[in-house]
């Protein structure tokens, strides 16, 4: 029974940041707290929308949140993300048994060799 505890939180953890502009949320409060106002222009999405995505995360325990003023101030949870240690590694985000490197630059994926890629059709 236990593990399937552990698994469900788990999977809630990598649910509160398996979408998009989630992932892009993380990447800039990798590089420090924001508020809810910079964060959505930022990411370019209104700020009802990224109190959404914002309070998602909180409640799968992945961001904290501070009163500053009016102002809320979010930053990634410590038991959850460490800051890098090398120059191209802006932190490591650990999801339970799961660890996400986060780079300073996106990396395409791999293509493993002899794979054939699909070209988009030219226009006539």
């Amino acid at each position: 029974m236990t593990e399937f505890v552990a698994a469900r939180k788990v999977a809630a953890l990598l649910a509160a940041v398996a979408e998009p502009t989630r992932l892009r949320v993380l990447w800039q409060l990798a590089e420090g707290p924001k508020n809810v106002g910079n964060l959505a222009d930022l990411v370019g999405i209104k700020m009802v929308n990224m109190s959404h995505h914002l309070g998602v995360m909180r409640q799968a325990g992945v961001l904290e949140d501070e009163q500053d003023g009016r102002r809320v101030i979010y930053k990634l949870h410590a038991d959850v993300f460490t800051p890098g240690t090398a120059p191209d590694v802006l932190g490591v985000l650990t999801l339970g048994q799961f660890r996400i490197v986060m780079h300073t630059k996106p990396e395409s994926p791999p293509v493993p060799p002899g794979t054939k890629t699909r070209r988009k059709a030219a226009k006539k």
